[in-house]
């Protein structure tokens, strides 16, 4: 099938665009089992002990426990979403992935923050040589991209904190291991609470249009003829069913653990019954260029939601709970608000 171009910023829908590239690593067979037995497994002892314990302290990992330093000065991250969860509590890593192949389905801010850094490779495929030669202190990933070998190639550099949710949804899990590496967990701690303010008084003032209508999200299928449902088990499904809302009652009853499931166009007829659609727009607040060839199939425009004009584009990318509460505020302001 013909692939489609143009950039998403949903990190499900980008899951979408690269699962041919994750099955065939293997990381969408074992996947959260291979994760959980890892997070039990560890010795007594951190790994990557250095010299002079008392600049280190012990953390807990994905990997088991290990011994980064108090303040790090030369970050190095090399996982998709980590760079967004270091901005949050207010470190610049030293180099990064390379992004610019999809640089603009980013926000600025975030474009602003990487631009210029060294790079260390490109999604899944982290460079050892380019980490060595940014000198880190400390490197910092997520289990869903770094696998156990590679933790042990990169801790040979620099102590190395990887971690790891219990699926694609628990990216508060990640966020957290993330700042607690950096020694940052009170920055985070009050983004957190503001976060979970948020999520309540929504949760409560308009608990009618969240529980009355029928909802679902969708998003591009990652090939021509298909589309997704995004699912608890992904960021922003999760983001929606937190709120309490009911699903589309003939939308399948699936977990897949990448967060989302692809149905060919024709199955677009599961969304009968629902009176709010919720999907991915790009940063500029314009569709992708798969978004567009779905909402041209003629089922699409049978959907009640979209014959009633209920269905509405999010443009925020969650990967920590700073952009979880902007996620929130554009559902708010743009969806909630509006309807009846």
């Amino acid at each position: 099938m013909t692939r489609l171009l143009g950039p998403t910023v949903d990190p499900d829908t980008e899951f979408a665009r690269i699962v041919d590239s994750l099955t065939r690593r293997g990381f969408l067979g074992a996947g959260t089992a291979a994760l959980s037995s890892l997070i039990l497994a560890g010795c007594s002892s951190g790994r990557n002990a250095p010299v002079g314990q008392g600049e280190y302290r012990m953390v807990q990992t994905a990997y088991g426990p290990v011994d980064v330093p108090v303040d790090p000065r030369r970050v190095v991250s090399v996982s998709y979403n980590t760079p967004w969860q270091l901005q949050a509590v207010g470190i610049r890593p030293v180099a990064t992935l390379d992004y610019s192949a999809y640089i603009e389905q980013f926000a600025r801010a975030q474009q602003e923050f990487v631009d210029g850094l060294p790079t260390v490779g490109v999604f899944l495929e982290v460079n050892r040589e380019a980490v060595v030669a940014a000198a880190p202190d400390l490197i910092v990933g997520d289990a869903y991209e770094i696998d156990e070998a590679m933790f042990g190639e990169l801790s040979k550099i620099a102590p190395t904190a990887i971690y790891a949710g219990n699926d694609r949804s628990d990216w508060g899990t990640v966020a957290e291991g993330v700042a607690d590496a950096v020694n940052k967990g009170a920055a985070l701690t009050s983004k957190r609470d503001r976060y979970r303010a948020v999520q309540d008084r929504i949760r409560s003032e308009y608990a009618g249009r969240l529980r009355d209508n029928r909802w679902a999200q969708v998003a591009i299928g990652g090939s021509e003829g298909l589309f997704s449902i995004l699912y608890p088990t992904g960021v922003s499904g999760a983001m929606l069913t937190d709120l309490g809302v009911t699903t589309g009652e003939f939308i399948p009853d699936l977990n897949p653990s990448t967060g989302f499931e692809a149905f060919p166009l024709e199955q677009l007829e599961m969304l009968r019954d629902v009176t709010v659609l919720v999907y991915p727009k790009q940063p500029d607040g314009t569709d992708s260029a798969g978004m567009k060839s779905i909402f041209a199939s003629p089922l699409w425009n049978r959907i009640p939601a979209v014959v009633a004009k209920q269905s509405y584009g999010i443009s925020t990318q969650v990967s920590d709970y700073g952009t979880a509460i902007n996620w929130l505020d554009e559902l708010e302001k743009n969806v909630l608000q509006h309807l009846s």
